[in-house]
């Protein structure tokens, strides 16, 4: 990575997870709401003129339902791992996938038959169903017996392109490993700055991946804090002394 790289800050992207990176995990969805700070850090962030985006595992409706997002001028958000894009009160969203009408019916009675607890629920996210486990007592055991791979990279793949000077991305957990690995992939072929940042505990499922591990969403908002404290252009060729 070059020191002293000069860019235009509007060519910088800033691309974020949003339950547990900037919001606290909680044991149902609905109950998530941002770190106190977060929207004045993300209205920071797009004052420099950086793209900001926030991409989700969540639908689009439900995100802006817990975080208050839309406020924050300019921002993007990608819900259901890239199937849904909203700007500016604009939502583009992908066709259903093929039988999810017949699964929807489905999966709740085959979900209590495999799962007998009531601690298993199906969240109807719209274009997807997701099965949570999180409040039994062996979460990974019982996901175990329901997974089936579902994790795509499609909404960074989109946003990255050959213009990006520089890109950050932060996120928690497995959906995030593809995107990492996408920015990842980025900076190596463009030769231009790429920090990933892992959000939790030093062995969780990311942090073997991004370069930056944080203990926790206060931790990547210190973070943030710290790189926007930089002048520009220095901000975005110092993502590249964490690598």
């Amino acid at each position: 990575m070059t020191a002293g790289l000069a860019c235009d800050p509007a060519s910088v992207l800033v691309a974020l997870d949003f339950d547990g990176t900037l919001a606290p995990i909680t044991p149902h969805p609905a109950d998530a709401r941002p770190l106190a700070g977060v929207h004045q850090v993300l209205r920071d962030v797009r004052a420099t003129g950086a793209a900001l985006a926030v991409v989700t595992g969540r639908s689009v409706s439900s995100l802006l339902r817990v975080s208050g997002f839309g406020a924050i001028p300019g921002i993007v958000i990608y819900g259901t791992h890239g199937a849904e894009r909203w700007q500016a009160g604009s939502l583009r969203t992908a066709a259903a996938p093929p039988g999810l009408g017949e699964l929807r019916e489905r999966l709740p009675g085959l979900v209590a038959g495999i799962v007998r607890d009531p601690d298993v629920w199906v969240e109807d996210k719209s274009l997807s169903l997701v099965v949570h486990a999180r409040l039994t007592a062996q979460p990974e055991r019982v996901l175990d017996r329901l997974r089936e791979p579902v994790e795509e990279a499609a909404a960074v793949r989109e946003l990255l392109g050959e213009d990006r000077a520089a890109v950050l991305y932060a996120g928690d957990d497995v959906g995030d490993l593809d995107a990492m690995v996408e920015v990842n992939a980025w900076a190596e072929r463009v030769g231009r700055p790429g920090l990933t940042v892992a959000v939790g505990a030093a062995g969780g499922p990311v942090a073997g991946v991004a370069d930056v591990t944080v203990p926790d969403p206060e931790g990547l908002l210190d973070l943030l804090r710290r790189l926007l404290g930089v002048a520009w252009p220095a901000w975005s060729s110092g993502l590249g002394s964490w690598r």
